[in-house]
């Protein structure tokens, strides 16, 4: 990036922060629109900042932007993403775009911002978590598209990806996920099979950690909450994930566990479910034991269920 680039990608950093606080930021961007594309473009050659500007101008894009200077932006972080195919930064950036470009509707080009995103925490490969959540953000994007085998695709990749790295607790809440789609979609069997395993996960993390009272606290924790010293729950899980998880988690599980054995018919196992749940919540979280009994009588009320 030559000095003059450097300037005014720094000048328009700081006209953006003010214009932001301006009462009307919108009069800012009808004037600078195309100045705010050249800068980008011209700081590619020095992708580190222009990726940092990329990810600060994407929030501030009015909500009416036209549609191929939206485009021209994306086209930007395109040019960086092989420049930095491991930028944080850059990966914020792809993120504040599928946000913006989704809440335009422009799906299509959201969608791509929300790939780019990915493929960075798919070639870091070292913060599941990170990835889980790029892929639950692609997935909003291919629901607003009605994509809906897509989303089970992102959910997929997330358990994977809990698993590959040992962790128990994120892989439980990612087969509880799933569970929930396939009762989205119909498919009540498979559902029933994923909220099963989600619950044995949590509970086998569970046993390692401590022992499970009635109420839902753990042996030692006193609040609910599983803590320990991180042994024996897989290969690379350690304390942090084997702290994550909690009563809460289990129950969540379990209430549509109940729900997907109640559409199928199973109205026996799907009261225990419900009652394991309560017992979980009960003196711990009263608002969510409050909602699984919610759910469980509008089943009861709601004809062809059961």
């Amino acid at each position: 990036m030559s000095d003059e680039s450097r300037h005014a990608a720094s000048a328009l950093r700081r006209d953006l922060g003010d214009a932001l606080r301006a009462p009307d930021p919108r009069a800012w961007f009808d004037a600078n629109h195309e100045r705010v594309v050249d800068v980008l473009r011209a700081a590619v050659d020095e992708p580190e900042a222009a990726a940092a500007l990329l990810a600060e101008v994407w929030p501030a894009v009015p909500a009416d932007a036209d549609e191929d200077w939206c485009r021209a932006l994306h086209e930007v972080g395109a040019r960086l993403a092989g420049a930095l195919p491991t930028s944080l930064v850059l990966a914020t950036a792809f993120r504040r775009g599928a946000r913006a470009l989704r809440a335009r509707g422009l799906l299509p080009l959201a969608a791509a911002q929300g790939m780019r995103e990915l493929a960075v925490h798919r070639t870091r490969d070292d913060d599941p978590a990170a990835t889980a959540d790029a892929l639950r953000d692609l997935a909003a994007t291919y629901r607003a598209q009605g994509r809906v085998h897509r989303v089970v695709g992102c959910a997929d990749e997330a358990l994977e990806t809990f698993f590959r790295h040992g962790d128990r607790v994120g892989a439980a809440r990612a087969l509880t996920h799933l569970g929930e789609l396939m009762t989205e979609v119909g498919r009540l069997d498979a559902a029933v099979r994923y909220l099963t395993r989600a619950d044995r996960v949590f509970g086998e993390v569970a046993a390692g950690f401590g022992a499970e009272t009635g109420t839902g606290t753990v042996a030692g924790a006193g609040t609910g909450t599983v803590t320990g010293t991180g042994s024996a729950v897989g290969s690379k899980v350690g304390a942090a994930a084997g702290a994550g998880a909690n009563a809460a988690d289990r129950a969540a599980a379990l209430a549509p566990l109940g729900r997907a054995l109640w559409l199928s018919g199973d109205r026996a196992a799907a009261h225990r479910a419900f009652n394991r749940a309560l017992a979980l919540l009960i003196g711990v979280d009263d608002a969510a034991a409050q909602r699984v009994r919610d759910l469980a009588a509008e089943l009861e009320l709601t004809p062809g269920t059961g």
